[in-house]
């Protein structure tokens, strides 16, 4: 079945290039659905608690039933360990594609688009039936930090074409051993934050809940356009590293809107878009004089951000002695540099158990 879907793809001058195309018109069409349905979950939402702030998560319901806990993990489960499988099958029959990716889908591309539209729309369903995700026995953090570790180790990866900072290759801990084993294996890590965080939160019409989705989606794209060259294309990786900087000001500003909660938007934006600024974009074919231009843009607007009213946003002052928007960069190159350390140490160690001179 899969031969002939492939074949019948492949007929087409740049099938993943359709797919790409049709996959995020599914996100955009799907993430429309949710918010569609978003009515008939009325009926939980006002049981749901109020708010505590901090790091508490609003959408779960205060009661936790223990068939509702057993249905929502087997299916995360039952997703989780079959993109694995998947992955596993890719690493043993797809690996001369990674030196040459093609615009070609395989068998892994299939598979997994197929998998994870089944599941998209499972997990639909079992919003609708009963509501609750992984939130209602993980804490927020386990989610947002598997997002967190896939840009971290995501920075290891394209250290190589972009650099660390101002488009400066960092050399040790970033050898090309350590490169060579993420590169290998991110596929496990990166499909178990996409999976795990998916599953964490109910699909409802919340408009965090429903940029956090959308950007699920954009994920899944890439995930399921392994091997190909789309996969591969930098200016789509640019996108997916820096749309975050959007679901993230999103998420922190209904916050604010809706639960009352400190108004943190301008840490999170600048934050992330410090990472575009001074690491992302250098991988891109960007001119000089263009870099110079975004780079003051991002200051000027930080500096606005700090003015007082009316010629500029007015936020207090004590936010930029402690440097706000510095502190995602420093968790992101923080977090980047220990797991390089970790795998260069191993590296380090198992080169010296074998008494071989090889540098790391």
């Amino acid at each position: 079945m899969f031969d002939s879907i492939i074949n019948t793809l492949n007929n087409s001058k740049k099938p993943a290039v359709y797919v790409w195309i049709a996959s995020i018109v599914f996100g955009l069409l799907f993430t429309l659905l949710i918010w569609l349905l978003g009515p008939n979950l009325n009926h939980f939402l006002i049981t749901l608690k109020p708010f505590q702030g901090g790091l508490s998560y609003y959408w779960k319901l205060p009661v936790r039933n223990f068939w509702t806990m057993v249905i929502v993990w087997l299916f995360y489960f039952s997703n989780q360990l079959l993109i694995w499988g998947v992955i596993y099958w890719a690493s043993k029959n797809l690996s001369h594609k990674i030196a040459n990716p093609t615009y070609d889908l395989t068998k892994y591309n299939v598979m997994v688009i197929v998998i994870t539209v089944f599941f998209i729309f499972l997990h639909l369903v079992q919003t609708q039936i009963w509501f609750d995700g992984l939130a209602q026995d993980t804490p927020i953090l386990s989610s947002m930090g598997s997002v967190i570790v896939l840009l971290a180790i995501v920075l290891i990866i394209e250290n190589p074409i972009a650099g660390i900072f101002l488009g400066h290759k960092a050399k040790k801990p970033y050898t090309a051993r350590v490169t060579g084993f993420f590169r290998r294996n991110h596929m496990y890590i990166f499909s178990w934050a996409i999976v795990y965080t998916f599953w964490f939160h109910p699909m409802a019409r919340d408009p965090q809940l429903l940029s956090g989705f959308f950007y699920m989606f954009l994920l899944f794209t890439q995930m399921s356009l392994a091997y190909t060259k789309v996969h591969f294309d930098q200016r789509w990786i640019v996108t997916l590293q820096s749309w975050v900087a959007i679901h993230a000001l999103i998420v922190a500003f209904f916050n604010t809107q809706y639960f009352g909660s400190v108004d943190i938007w301008p840490m999170f934006f600048t934050g992330f878009a410090f990472m575009f600024v001074f690491t992302y974009m250098y991988a891109l074919k960007i001119k000089r004089n263009t870099r110079i231009f975004i780079t003051a843009l991002y200051i000027a607007f930080v500096a606005w951000l700090y003015i007082p009213k009316p010629y500029g946003y007015g936020r207090d002052p004590s936010f930029l002695y402690r440097v706000e928007f510095l502190w995602i960069p420093i968790i992101l190159y923080g977090l980047s540099l220990l797991f390089a350390v970790i795998i260069y140490l191993y590296y380090k160690r198992k080169t010296d158990s074998k008494n071989n001179i090889i540098p790391v």
